[in-house]
């Protein structure tokens, strides 16, 4: 990505707001971070710049009102910008929700600056990363990994190196089925990438 490279952070909270700014700013020294304090505005943002922006982080809730309704027009827009959602509500409803809009990545508030560090970095070079809340505690008490017969699907074309939109094509599904499919995956793997899907999958026997 070039020196042109532009990213719109949006949270209604100034001091979560200008910490995530500057973290990312930090971790894109080329880049040009733009903050906002509402989603209009951040959309008010975009629609002026002369070339679209790299990369969206928006809070899912501004002023206790949610903008999921919203994603699915943002990336229809912005359709080679990335989106990351980060959010204190990480509900499995919630993600798989948010995840179905075509958002490419899902972060909870309470993760550690760098987690949220790295979780941002994976998404620029083309993850899609999403929690794997309470999955991790049920493993610790000797559960083995259940996938099912679709997510196992999913996962086999995954490991082959597959993109989203060619698993969509090879399963009959539309691209937001498979989205679903994955994050639900990625939960039972206790996992928040797609190389450490495929890793986990090999550790544990079911690729």
């Amino acid at each position: 990505m070039d020196g042109a490279e532009t990213i719109i952070v949006a949270d209604d909270h100034p001091v979560f707001r200008d910490g995530l700014g500057s973290l990312i700013q930090a971790q894109n020294p080329a880049a040009t971070v733009h903050t906002c304090d509402t989603f209009s505005d951040a959309l008010a943002l975009a629609r002026s710049l002369p070339s679209p922006p790299s990369l969206f982080v928006l809070d899912l809730f501004f002023h206790r009102k949610s903008i999921k309704s919203e994603l699915a027009d943002l990336r229809r827009e912005f359709r080679r910008a990335a989106i990351v959602v980060v959010t204190m509500s990480d509900d499995t409803a919630t993600i798989d929700g948010v995840m179905a809009a075509g958002v490419n990545g899902f972060i909870s508030k309470s993760a550690p600056p760098q987690q949220i560090s790295a979780a941002v970095a994976a998404v620029r070079a083309g993850e899609i990363v999403v929690p794997s809340p309470a999955s991790g505690r049920a493993r610790a008490g000797g559960m083995s990994t259940t996938l099912s017969e679709r997510q196992l699907e999913v996962l086999q074309l995954i490991a082959q190196g597959k993109t989203n939109k060619e698993i969509a094509q090879h399963l009959s599904l539309s691209p937001f089925t498979v989205r679903l499919h994955v994050s639900a995956m990625f939960r039972s793997l206790g996992v928040t990438t797609r190389a450490a899907a495929v890793t986990k999958g090999v550790s544990d026997g079911i690729l």
